[in-house]
């Protein structure tokens, strides 16, 4: 059996993985523009010099050849039914197909985004270039106030630059946490020196060659410019071949409307586990995702239980996680003492989504919290649980939330 997966991210790597663990001749191999396959989880760590570049590796480069994984440095052009076209001109045949191509970031349509020193903030690659610049630079300019943003601010305020976030609407990290959160958040940073523009649209990047300055209402100097403006799935190699919407659209079993194909990741558009068919771009996403394709590829029978939105801001001493739903829709239950504040929101019994700041707890029991969502597990006592979601009782043992 030939396995290719397009695609070294998280839904690859792990579907790679889960294939040789059931497959244990077959041949696999992982097509993608990167040398060694990484996670861009903690870019901005390195970024700011935390970690170096080796701590970004998925695995180690050894760890492909023990397991008998090929890596190929490649991009695709085209494939059909039995074979992967590459740009060098290679085709190669496959059994099975795997397209886990992720996202790629959205650039706006602002006047002078092409100048020089204005990046996306992505990949590796990218994060290199703007520790470059950095280290020549003194005032940067975020655009886009959602997790990468901030955390990228943070990052190049550690450097030593001074840094103003843009962000076009009303608060930072919209659409993703309570207002009250917002404002905490917008707080830590602010004591950290980084300045915010909320509501402000930018019109123009000036300068020459190299961009000079950020015009919003008014001009802003700035010779280092990052754009956070969010992603879209990366399917136009593919848009031709299979089914498509916003992303490639698959079943549970992550296949695609075309036999023998699948797709993971933030490049697939599956059912989540509310019932609402979707593009979850999120790293915990690709990784279940790509498991459940890797065993069905493999001739398991695997369904995808659906994704459940998880976002965290790592950066500063105000840790923020967001999962799940939201809104005036559902019953939310709030705690908030010494520098902590908890949303959790209900339906009934059942708890739909959880925002948090200024806890790393509540930040590791991520999957915790997705475990009561997707199993719909009672919680009897809603006050108690979110005063203290560690606690055992609390959504272990329904008998005791009484």
């Amino acid at each position: 059996m030939e396995y290719v997966i397009a695609g070294a991210g998280a839904a690859g790597i792990t579907a790679a993985i889960t294939v040789r663990e059931i497959d244990r001749e077959g041949k696999i191999m992982v097509i993608s523009r990167e040398k060694v396959p990484y996670s861009p989880v903690f870019l901005a760590d390195y970024l700011e010099g935390e970690i170096g570049e080796s701590n970004l590796y998925i695995r180690n480069p050894e760890f492909y050849r023990q397991m008998k994984i090929e890596l190929v440095q490649a991009e695709m052009e085209d494939f059909d039914g039995s074979e992967v076209f590459l740009t060098d001109g290679r085709e190669i045949e496959f059994d099975k197909f795997l397209i886990a191509t992720g996202s790629k970031p959205l650039i706006p349509p602002i006047s002078g985004v092409e100048k020089e020193n204005v990046f996306t903030f992505q990949s590796l690659n990218d994060a290199k270039k703007v520790l470059a610049a950095a280290k020549k630079s003194k005032k940067a300019a975020v655009i886009g106030a959602g997790p990468i943003g901030l955390e990228v601010a943070y990052s190049l305020r550690a450097l030593g630059l001074d840094v103003i976030v843009f962000e076009l609407l009303d608060r930072i990290l919209p659409g993703l946490v309570e207002a009250k959160i917002s404002e905490i958040v917008e707080r830590e940073f602010s004591r950290h020196g980084i300045e915010f523009k909320t509501g402000a649209s930018v019109e123009e990047f000036v300068g020459n060659s190299k961009v000079e300055g950020v015009v919003a209402g008014e001009t802003y100097p700035a010779d280092l410019v990052i754009l956070s403006t969010g992603v879209k799935p990366n399917i136009e190699a593919f848009a031709k071949r299979v089914e498509v919407n916003r992303g490639i659209l698959v079943n549970k079993k992550m296949e695609t409307s075309l036999e023998n194909v699948y797709a993971a990741g933030d490049v697939a558009e599956a059912e989540n586990a509310f019932g609402e068919v979707c593009v979850t771009p999120t790293w915990i996403n690709a990784v279940t995702q790509g498991r459940v394709a890797g065993m069905n590829m493999a001739g398991r029978d695997a369904r995808h239980e659906g994704s459940i939105r998880v976002n965290v801001v790592k950066k500063s001493s105000v840790p923020v996680i967001s999962l799940g739903l939201a809104g005036e829709s559902f019953e939310g239950i709030v705690y908030h003492r010494n520098g902590l504040y908890r949303k959790a929101f209900f339906d009934g019994e059942h708890l739909v989504g959880f925002q948090s700041a200024g806890s790393w707890s509540d930040v590791s029991l991520a999957g915790i919290f997705q475990f009561l969502i997707r199993k719909k597990i009672p919680v009897k006592n809603k006050e108690n649980f979110v005063k203290r979601p560690l606690s055992f009782r609390n959504f272990w043992n329904p008998y005791f939330n009484k």
